[in-house]
């Protein structure tokens, strides 16, 4: 009788024993392990509209001769998609598409941009094919620029004698057309017309 109540006991204590790791593992969140390839990757480069491009897709040949068929996602190109322009592109690469974020066509916003100072005099920017930079009447003066990250850097001229960095500018382009460039900075939004 008492080999009988024994074992009795030790299956009772199995039993409890059982029911607690339940519990335990019951209340234990559980987690979603997303697999890495599954994640977008985002990349940004430089290159010229090819002609397969239209209202919803934009072939995209990058200077090191890869060509790319970019959903726009309703995303529009900042100053036009036109063929054999010169682009910069942030796109996201998922395992079904490949979408651009942001595109600015370089060439549109390659001109001299002018506008009404305070003073009511024009002053001008200028930004040419070759990354060089030239400000006419303004109050800063500018020697390069550069497009990355969808955002305009304009350089300022590093000074003889000075210890620190140039100093760069950074403008969000809120509108860029053949004759219209909107830029901000801050607060600060400036208003250009296409001069040429």
């Amino acid at each position: 009788m008492k080999k009988v109540n024994l074992w009795l006991w030790v299956l009772a204590a199995l039993m409890l024993f059982s029911c607690e790791e339940k519990k335990k593992a019951a209340k234990s969140p559980e987690m979603e392990v997303v697999p890495v390839h599954e994640m977008p990757s985002i990349n940004e480069a430089h290159g010229i509209i090819g002609d397969g491009s239209s209202m919803n897709v934009i072939e995209f040949v990058r200077d090191d001769g890869d060509t790319l068929y970019i959903s726009k996602n309703g995303q529009t190109v900042m100053g036009g998609l036109v063929v054999g322009d010169e682009l910069e592109v942030i796109y996201n690469v998922t395992e079904e598409d490949v979408f651009a974020s942001v595109a600015v066509n370089l060439t549109t916003l390659q001109h001299l941009w002018s506008q009404r100072g305070a003073d009511g005099r024009e002053q001008s920017l200028e930004l040419d094919a070759g990354g060089r930079a030239s400000t006419y009447n303004m109050s800063v003066d500018y020697d390069s620029w550069e497009v990355k990250n969808g955002l305009l850097l304009l350089h300022s001229p590093k000074k003889v004698g000075d210890e620190g960095p140039a100093i760069v500018d950074t403008f969000e382009i809120m509108q860029l057309t053949t004759d219209s460039l909107v830029l901000m900075n801050g607060d600060f939004v400036s208003a250009f017309e296409r001069y040429n």
